[in-house]
């Protein structure tokens, strides 16, 4: 199954975007751990360093992200404007 997962940083000291992905799982909880792999490809540095974030702890880690809304399936194209989120694919 698809989703698109739109999140938001905990804190923003670098002033990274919010974001949305598009992730596949077999149910939602396995989609979101995939997207929290993609989102550290996307920003790496968010991985770095003594407070990096590891995609078990991406989720609600300190410096983390959080989930603001999901959907099912590949809404990209309809719900997602890029002015306002990075996208991730």
């Amino acid at each position: 199954m698809k989703f698109t997962i739109i999140g938001d940083w905990y804190s923003v000291p670098d002033l990274a975007n919010s974001f949305a992905v598009v992730a596949e799982g077999e149910d939602y909880e396995q989609a979101k751990a995939n997207a929290a792999h993609a989102v550290l490809e996307a920003y790496p540095h968010r991985a770095e360093g003594e407070y990096g974030e590891t995609p078990e702890t991406l989720w609600g880690g300190d410096n983390g992200a959080y989930v603001v809304a999901a959907f099912l399936g590949d809404l990209s194209g309809q719900v997602i404007e890029e002015k306002e989120f990075t996208l991730i694919a």
